[in-house]
């Protein structure tokens, strides 16, 4: 792939993620329009999209946790045991836990299992939850994933130009789409950002949302019931 493609392919995705862009302001015309019928289905969309795509990946990517065990395994007992060593091996273990971590971090934010900083929030009644939460995407989360990606351009076109590998001799000659998660991360945090404020937008004004992926519990603090409670209910 020569220079020419890529600076042409960079700046086509530049093109498409500042096309991108105002749809991160949404949740702030829905506070504004609460009651904008095509804003409303434009969110609601928007929402589901975006769970069914971050859970999908999620989903997916969960499977590379036991080849990961596997690879660090065998690479410990062959060494330790046969005195057999390999630098893709071992490289592969850090590529493994990259792309779980990296890839896995906005299906996490969408289970809510990302560990809070705050001691308030769980006491919080479920509106003034959405309420942080909404605050929290625009303060925190898409400030830091967009300095991210604006940061991290000059590296990543520099890695692919090169097509960066392993500084060793016999390692895996793909670091360069290693560096491409960190962008890809920050696009897939944005996107479940986006879809939590949306929730939120809906959770402040009682307004209904599309429902969660399956396994994935519902947001601020709304009581999901328990299988005992569905079989005394059931009278089959």
């Amino acid at each position: 792939m020569t220079g020419e493609v890529l600076s042409v392919l960079g700046a086509a995705l530049t093109g498409i993620g500042w096309a991108f862009l105002p749809l991160t302001l949404i949740p702030a015309i829905r506070i504004i329009l609460p009651n904008n019928r095509f804003i409303k289905n434009l969110s609601d969309g928007l929402i589901q999209i975006v769970d069914v795509f971050n859970y999908a990946i999620g989903e997916l990517i969960k499977w590379a946790l036991p080849v990961l065990v596997l690879s660090v395994a065998f690479s410990v007992f062959a060494l330790s045991i046969f005195g057999f060593s390999s630098t893709k091996l071992s490289e592969s273990a850090e590529y493994l836990h990259a792309c779980v971590i990296m890839l896995g971090a906005a299906a996490t934010l969408l289970a809510g299992q990302h560990v809070r900083v705050d001691i308030v929030h769980s006491r919080l009644k479920p509106d003034m939850r959405a309420l942080v939460d909404f605050c929290g995407y625009f303060c925190l989360l898409l400030p830091a994933c967009l300095i991210l990606l604006w940061s991290s351009q000059s590296f990543i076109s520099f890695s692919w130009a090169i097509f960066e590998g392993s500084p060793e001799s016999d390692g895996i000659r793909g670091e360069f789409l290693l560096k491409t998660l960190i962008p890809v991360f920050a696009f897939m945090m944005i996107m479940q950002g986006l879809s939590i404020a949306l929730r939120a937008t809906n959770e402040i004004y009682h307004q209904d949302s599309p429902a969660r992926p399956e396994y994935i519990p519902p947001l601020f603090g709304d009581v999901v019931p328990s299988l005992t409670s569905i079989d005394e209910d059931d009278p089959s």
